[in-house]
C-alpha cells in the first residue's frame, strides 16, 4: 500500500503478555505491506482505542472459560491471565462500538468470539478432534464465498498450526469461513458484511510466516480497511 496520508495509519496490538513478547513479529508482518504504520501496545491500564485506525488482537494464554460458562474446565485451561481477558473484552466491544476493522489471531479470534456470545472448546483433544498443538502445518479448506478466500485464492491451504482450543458456538454474527480437515473451525468472518467493518479472525498465526502469500494478502485486506476508516475519519474529522 503506497498511499499519502497526513499522518501513518495507528493500529492497537494487544499485548501478548508472553516473556520474551513476540509482538515484534506482528509489527514486521504488517510493516512489510505498509512500512508507515505507528504501533499501539494495548494491555491494561493503557490509552483508549478512540485514536487507532484498526485493532489486531494478538495469541497467548488461554481465555479465562467461566467467560463463556464452563467454570468447571478451568483445570484444562492454560496461562490464564484473568485482567488480560477483562481488557481485551472490553476493547473488543468499544472496537466494535467504532467500527474500527478487527483482524483478530489464535487466542484474538477466541476472544472475538465469546466477546460476541460464543463458547469454546476448552481441549482439542479430549474433546475428540486431531490435536492442533503443532509444531507444523495442516491443510485449510476455504470458503470460496467468504472474505478468507480472497486472501487465499484458493479452496485450500496450508498454514501453522499451534492452539489446543477452537471456537464451538458461534458468536452472534460470526459464520465460519475455514476448516482443519478434522472439522475445527479456523477462521470466521460476518455471516452479512453489508454496512460492517472488517472483521476476520483466524486460528492460525499468519504473522509467523510472513514470506507466505496467503499470509501478506491477509495482511494487505486488513491495511486497505484500515486506510479507508483512516480517510473517512480524517474527512470526518475536517468537516
Amino acid at each position: 500500500l503506497r498511499v499519502s496520508r497526513e499522518r501513518k495509519l495507528k493500529i492497537g496490538i494487544t499485548d501478548d503478555h508472553r516473556t520474551p513478547t513476540r509482538v515484534e513479529e506482528y509489527h514486521r508482518w504488517l510493516m512489510d505491506v505498509d512500512a508507515a504504520i505507528d504501533f499501539s501496545l494495548l494491555s491494561p491500564g493503557a490509552a483508549s482505542v478512540d485514536e487507532l485506525d484498526a485493532l489486531v488482537l494478538t495469541g497467548g494464554g488461554d481465555l479465562h472459560p467461566k467467560f463463556y460458562g464452563r467454570d468447571d474446565a478451568l483445570d484444562r485451561a492454560e496461562g490464564v491471565l484473568l485482567e488480560r481477558d477483562v481488557y481485551e473484552m472490553k476493547t473488543v466491544k468499544t472496537a466494535l462500538e467504532l467500527d474500527l476493522p478487527i483482524l483478530a489471531i489464535c487466542r484474538g479470534m477466541q476472544v472475538l468470539n465469546v466477546t460476541l456470545g460464543g463458547s469454546l472448546l476448552v481441549d482439542l483433544a479430549t474433546a475428540g478432534f486431531q490435536d492442533h498443538r503443532g509444531p507444523g502445518r495442516h491443510r485449510l479448506q476455504v470458503d470460496p464465498h467468504a472474505l478468507l478466500f480472497f486472501a487465499a485464492g484458493a479452496r485450500e491451504a496450508e498454514v501453522n498450526t499451534s492452539h489446543h482450543q477452537a471456537v464451538d458456538r458461534l458468536g452472534a454474527g460470526l459464520r465460519p469461513s475455514g476448516f482443519a480437515t478434522d472439522g475445527v473451525i479456523e477462521a470466521v468472518e460476518w455471516s452479512s458484511k453489508e454496512g460492517m467493518p472488517f472483521l476476520l479472525g483466524v486460528q492460525w498465526h499468519p504473522e509467523r510466516i510472513p514470506d507466505h502469500g496467503f499470509s501478506r494478502n491477509i495482511a494487505t485486506l486488513f491495511l486497505r480497511d484500515a486506510q479507508r476508516f483512516h480517510s473517512d475519519n480524517s474527512t470526518t474529522s475536517h468537516q
